[in-house]
Parts: C-alpha cells; structure tokens; sequence
C-alpha cells in the first residue's frame, strides 16, 4: 500500500519542500514517466518529511489489546476496541488542533467523519471484507506525545499467510520508523510475530515491547512470558531485548487499577520523541527514497527492454510469462481440491472429537442436573419449571465452553497441517518464478509462511431456544394436583431432554463454526496467491501495451521514447546512489 494512503492533506508544492532536492527530482521523474502510483507516494513522502512526521507502529497478533494500549497512551478512547480487525485497516492516530478523523480510500478520495464513526470504516462487522474500499483511516488528537511529530499506528492483528502478517500490515513495514510490539502471555510470542520482527529488527533500531494486559495474570505468570519472549527474541532478531513495559489498558485509562509501567512506558516514547525523531525522519526520508528510485529503474528496464526488442520477441515474452503465471494458477487449481479434501478430513476428524466429548458429557451432565434439581429451593409449578431450565442451561453453556476452549487449538493445529501443501506449491512457484531472473517478478513475497492460522475468525453464539421445554396450559393445571416429588420427576425427565438437545445441537454448531473458519481461511489464503499473480500479470501487459503503442507510432517516436528513458535513467540514477549529496 504505497505512502500516500498514510498520510493527509493535500501537497502543498514544491516550495514547502524545497531543500528535498531527491524527492522533488524523483517526482518530476515519476511525472514524466506517467507512473502515478510512485508520484503519489514521492509526494507524501515529501509531505511527511516536511511536516517532521514518523511513525511508530503498534504490532502484534489479535486480541493482544493494542487499540486500547494506544487509547490509554493519548488519554482518550479514539480508537475502536473489541473488534477483531478481519479487515486490513490502517489507523493512524497524529496530533492535530481539534479532534477528528479522516477515511482514505483505495480510489484516492477522502472523507472527514466524527472520531465516533471510525469503526464503520475499520471493523468487519461493519465494513465487511473492506466493501468499502477503505485504504487508512487518520485520526487527529491534540495530544502532547503527539506534538513533536510522532504518529501512533494500529496496524490489524498479525496473521496474513505473507511473511506472518496480513497483506496490509505487512505493506506498511517499509513505512514503519519505531515499533511497539505488543506481547500476550498465551503465547507471549508466536511465530507471525517472530517473522515480522525478524523482517524489522534490520531496518529499526526504536523497539519497545509492553505485554498487555497483565490485571488478568499473576506476577509469576507475567515473569514467565516476559523471560519466555526475550529468549525466543535474542535468537531470532540476534538483539537483546531490554525492559518490556507491563500494562494494563485498561486500568490505565480508567483509572480503575495501579498505573502500573504505564507511566513508563509514556516516559520511554517521550525520549524517543526527542532524542530520536529528527534521525526517524532522515532514515524513513532515505528508505523512501531508496525505494521509489528501484520502482522507477525497473520501471525504466522494463520500458526500455520492451521498446527494443522485436515486436515478435516482446510477444513472446509476454507470451512466455502468461503462460507461466497461468501455470501456477493450474497447480493452485490442483492443489485447491487437494486443499478441498484435507479439509473434509479436518472436519471428520472434528466430528469424531464431537463425537467423544458428548459420550462422556452427556451422563455426567445428568448427573449433575438431577443434583441440582433435587436441590432446587423452587417447591413447584412454574418457578420449579423456570429454574430448571435455568440449571439446564447454566450447566450445557459451562461445559460447552470448556470444550471450545480444548477444541479451538486443536482445530486450528489440524488446519495447519492441512494447508503444509498448500503452502509447499505456492513456495515453490514463488521460489521458480523469483530466480527466473525477470526484473518485473522482483516484487513478488519470497515466500508464504507455514506459521500462519486461521485467517478469520469465528462468529459462534449458543442457541439456547432448540428443543425449549414450554408448559403447556393442560400441563400447568395438572400440575396443581400432583405432589413435588411427583412433580420434580416429571420436570427433571423433560428438562434433562432438553439439556441433552443443547449440548448435541451447540456442538454441531461449534463443529460448524469450526468449518467455515477453515473454509474461508483457505479460500482467502488461495485468494491472495491469485491476486498476486494477476497484478504481476497486469503490470507486465501494461508495459506492453505501451512499448506496442510506440512502436506503432513510429521509428522516430521509439527513438524519442529510448533517448527519453535514457534521460530519466540518468536523473535517477544519482539519487539512488548519493542521496545525501543532493540536499539543499
């Protein structure tokens, strides 16, 4: 996702900018060569180096509470919390006068909104896999931490199948001045955030890990996570991990607990601030531009090669990289039923664990309800009925719960198993096409990450309504007449068919549940290969159909083209290699 969706208000001009000689030539460059996806992000580059601004991203994987951490961090709840971010939002929170947010859109466009309204925008309830084609959402807080440039960015939950993260976290990276890591005790580190961090700690220096939510842990489970995650962390970054901040949020925020390291952690992002800011700024400005000067050479290349080979060779390299791609997506064709019939066998597997849970809960279930009934204070009639349902309930939702939280993990370890050779094809394709030596294919991820999981989540709520066990009016007049004892026995034979109904039908909802997460998880995973292969395809054809359209118009307009080219080359070529040296 390039700059400019990072950033607001429009380009004030070159003279606001003046003494950026780098990204002014490379915007002129991109200008000329009608590349307006780099123009634009040269000129947000331009516009945040001007403004002073860097970012400092928050990171980690769902549910670790990094909205409510930055919330706590400003002094105010800007950000929406509770949401599991299915949708790939960007939220940046910078200082501005007055409170109020901004939505940017995948079409460039934007729009103002109350601070209230933003989770129309950022979460899947209701903004449903991005129907609304949002890009970033910026929210302006004239909060102190935030005046001297920094900018706080919520970055949805890790765990897109591209190198751990999801696409949109993982393209905002490059972007990326300081990191919050945000830790959790179970995991306190999982293999998305290791690979994530890997990828950071060559370009960061600024890492600052909190763990979050330590008012539900004891200190003995806090010292495990914390010692957990720094030995796993100095092997993979090769860095020792100093302090890590314990937080709680929300006791922070409300001021309903100790502060705890809150006020620490605040004093930590200050130094930052103040010793760090300006050589953030420089070192984002020197990686943005490292960046845009590699788009706009292989853009070049790709240009120039396409403008001089033979209209029959350019057609048969297209040809040759068409069919290549379309290679790839057979195999992923294949594989995609093989994929289909791995997940039938995790969903058999759930059954037979269904299967087994009921065989065993089902008698100790009513055992317990017969116990439970027989101590009901209630004498008879309705208020005996009522609270025996209430007892049928209470008890299924208990050990409905237990077992999810026993199948779950269980579920998401099978579908990881099942996706490995999903995840060996779509390797080995990237790994063929990658050294194949065509500049054009040099964007593509390395490689798909085993480590991912599900990539949604799931939406379960009980039914406590089938099979409920009403009185009829013929059943409560009889009533009246029968003892308790005889009474009692009647209702507990009912209402215990009616827990045995809840359990049964609350796990094949689970099991259902279970289903369309591993589903969807697949199709999305599949979708984002197949994706990637038809923007590799598209800007391939693009190119193209340009270099065609030149030749068409001539040997003279060919030869102009290359000499233009040649031109551009040679005006970019000293800003990727010296950019220092053009400062104003």
């Amino acid at each position: 996702m390039p700059e400019e969706q990072y950033t607001s208000g429009k380009f004030a001009g070159n003279a606001r900018i003046s003494r950026h000689l780098p990204l002014l030539s490379l915007i002129d460059v991109a200008s000329e060569l009608d590349s307006q996806r780099v123009e634009r992000e040269a000129r947000a580059l331009a516009e945040r180096v001007a403004d002073k601004r860097f970012f400092v991203a928050c990171l980690g994987q769902f549910k670790r509470g990094k909205s409510s951490l930055l919330n706590a961090l400003i002094g105010t709840s800007v950000l929406p919390t509770g949401v599991v971010p299915v949708t790939a939002i960007v939220t940046i929170v910078r200082y501005g006068p007055i409170l109020h947010a901004e939505v940017h859109f995948e079409n460039g466009s934007r729009q103002q909104v109350s601070v209230q309204s933003t989770s129309d925008y950022v979460s899947e309830e209701r903004n449903p896999e991005n129907s609304r084609g949002v890009a970033a959402v910026e929210v302006f807080v004239p909060a102190a931490l935030l005046a001297s440039g920094m900018c706080l960015v919520d970055t949805p939950g890790i765990g897109s199948v591209f190198a751990g993260n999801t696409a949109v976290t993982r393209a905002f990276v490059p972007h990326i001045d300081a990191a919050l890591i945000v830790l959790g005790a179970d995991p306190p580190i999982s293999g998305e955030e290791l690979l994530l961090l890997e990828e950071l700690a060559s370009q960061l220096q600024e890492i600052v890990f909190v763990l979050s939510k330590v008012d539900r842990l004891t200190a003995s489970e806090c010292s495990e996570a914390i010692e957990f995650a720094r030995r796993t962390l100095a092997q993979k970054i090769k860095r020792e991990v100093g302090r890590v901040f314990q937080v709680s949020a929300a006791e922070w925020l409300n001021a309903a607990g100790p502060s705890r390291d809150g006020p620490a952690l605040l004093a930590e992002l200050e130094r930052l601030a103040r010793e760090s800011g300006p050589a953030l700024v420089e070192a984002a400005e020197n990686r943005g531009i490292q960046r845009l000067t590699g788009n706009l050479l292989r853009e070049i290349d790709n240009l120039h090669d396409a403008l001089i080979a033979p209209a029959e060779e350019s057609q048969r390299i297209a040809s040759r990289l068409r069919e290549v791609i379309a290679d790839a997506e057979r195999s992923l064709g294949d594989l995609s039923h093989l994929f289909k019939a791995e997940q039938e066998r995790v969903s058999r597997r759930c059954t037979e664990r269904r299967d087994s849970f009921l065989a065993r809960t089902i008698p100790a279930a009513r055992q317990e309800f017969h116990e439970a009934i027989a101590q009901a204070t209630e004498g008879r009639g309705s208020p005996l009925y009522d609270r025996a349902t209430e007892i049928a309930q209470s008890i299924s939702r208990r050990l409905l719960n237990q077992w999810l939280e026993e199948e779950r993990p269980a579920a998401e370890a099978m579908y990881r198993e099942s996706a490995h050779r999903f995840v060996q094809l779509a390797n080995d394709f990237l790994k063929r096409v990658t050294e194949s030596g065509d500049s054009r294919l040099s964007d593509l991820p390395s490689a798909v990450s085993e480590e991912s999981g599900f990539r949604v989540k799931g939406k379960l709520y009980f039914g406590e309504h089938f099979g409920f066990p009403r009185q009829t009016v013929a059943e409560r007049i009889i009533g009246i007449f029968r003892t308790r004892r005889s009474q009692l026995e009647i209702v507990e034979k009912k209402v215990a068919r009616y827990l045995v109904t809840l359990l049964s039908l609350n796990s094949t909802r689970i099991l259902n549940d279970f289903d369309a997460i591993v589903r969807e998880s697949g199709r999305r995973l599949e979708a984002e290969i197949r994706g990637m292969l038809n923007e590799l395809r598209t800007t391939a054809e693009s190119t193209l159909a340009r270099a065609e359209a030149t030749r068409a118009a001539g040997t003279e307009a060919v030869k102009s083209s290359l000499e233009r080219l040649e031109r551009l080359r040679a005006k970019v070529k000293p800003v990727s290699d010296h950019p220092s040296e053009l400062e104003g």
